[in-house]
């Protein structure tokens, strides 16, 4: 995906730090290279999670990752089949800024959610599929299953086709996961630290 020019702003200054660490020109308690590969990450998954006043835009990673999976779901819409996300950052949290997200209102004759403050990328792609059309009730978090059991109810609905669109870490949706017969899509948001990581998470 090409990154928008504020996410290319952020990576140059992030060079620039880089530098200044190499070179022994800062504390490494104020800055260090690790502070700055984490922030390298956020910045390529999504430029609001640097700041959250930061604006949406069009074609980035959750937009053209929606795109993709509404398409796979119209497509697939006869034979119910499942997507699974993958993303290890910015997993969903309840902040209290709004108590439903997904609320919708009519504008100009348009059903359309409500404004909604940017708190976590997990929220934000959900709210970019049902505006597309995908009943809430078809997508779910790994997250809002809290036990095994949870979970093991949660996979039961993906392999039933009632959920087709499932979304999680790869802790948390990795080894155990058991809803493979109903997958057509697989969607990688991040890109976790170790090989192995992307090896379970593709399992």
């Amino acid at each position: 995906i090409k990154p928008s020019q504020t996410q290319l702003d952020l990576v140059k200054s992030l060079g620039e730090r880089a530098e200044k660490v190499r070179n022994r020109e800062v504390d490494s308690k104020e800055d260090n290279m690790l502070k700055i590969t984490n922030e390298g990450r956020k910045i390529a998954l999504d430029q609001r999670l640097i700041n959250e006043l930061l604006p949406d835009y069009e074609n980035s990673k959750i937009d053209t990752c929606s795109q993709n999976i509404f398409r796979i779901w119209k497509e697939t819409k006869d034979k119910k089949s499942a997507q699974l996300v993958f993303c290890d950052l910015s997993t969903p949290k309840n902040t209290g800024t709004m108590d439903n997200p997904y609320e919708m209102e009519l504008v100009d004759g348009k059903w359309k959610l409500k404004e909604w403050k940017f708190t976590d990328v997990y929220t934000d792609l959900k709210r970019k599929l049902i505006e597309k059309g995908i009943p809430e009730n078809e997508i779910a978090f790994i997250h809002d299953a809290n036990n095994d059991t949870q979970k093991q109810e949660l996979f039961s609905k993906v392999r039933a086709g009632n959920i087709r669109v499932l979304m999680g870490s790869t802790a948390k949706m990795g080894a155990g996961t058991n809803c493979q017969n109903k997958i057509i899509a697989l969607h990688h948001l991040d890109c976790p630290w170790r090989p192995s990581d992307l090896t379970q998470r593709n399992r």
